[in-house]
């Protein structure tokens, strides 16, 4: 790590919000254009960016960066982009799973994806948390986006996005117990 992006990172650190805008103006563009290569939607690479600066800032006491700040930044990038993709494949997968029915589907296969779709709803009641239950049922069920979530629960998008892991994961292990049954 260099001595500026150093000398910048430790005024971040300390809370200097002139540093932190020093270092979104100095890394903001670049990003963007990395973040173009991974989606290609300018709204969603300035949403993946402006995520990764909000968690930067959030977190900015506890941080511990040992290489360049620039790799990081843009390793942050790919990293939010995984996760993007495991997120909305795991989305994918449930409305493949709840919803699906072609217009020359026989009454079987609508029987077995009400069935689905009930084992999915029982295995959601499993969800413990009352908080967890609620995100997921928002976002796949009255399918909200993340954002309309976090405003209308009062809470951190990050928040959110926890809870719905949290959450698949005990419907994935109900679901799991269900199918070897």
């Amino acid at each position: 790590m260099s001595f500026h992006e150093e000398e910048l990172l430790l005024s971040v650190k300390k809370g200097n919000a002139k540093a932190f805008a020093t270092l979104y103006q100095q890394y903001y563009k670049p990003l963007i254009i990395f973040a173009r290569t991974k989606v290609d939607n300018l709204q969603e690479a300035e949403d993946m960016v402006q995520e990764i600066f909000t968690s930067l800032w959030q977190r900015r006491k506890e941080l511990s960066i040992n290489i360049s700040l620039r790799h990081y930044l843009f390793r942050a990038v790919h990293l939010q982009y995984a996760y993007k993709c495991r997120r909305n494949e795991v989305a994918r997968r449930f409305l493949t799973h709840t919803y699906y029915t072609s217009p020359d589907s026989a009454v079987p296969r609508n029987l077995e994806n009400k069935e689905l779709g009930q084992q999915i709803r029982n295995a959601a009641k499993h969800v413990s948390a009352p908080a967890c239950r609620k995100v997921f049922e928002l976002l796949y069920l009255q399918e909200l986006s993340h954002k309309e979530i976090a405003q209308g629960m009062n809470i951190q998008l990050q928040v959110v996005k926890n809870q719905v892991s949290r959450a698949l994961k005990v419907i994935r292990t109900h679901l799991r117990e269900v199918e070897c049954v």
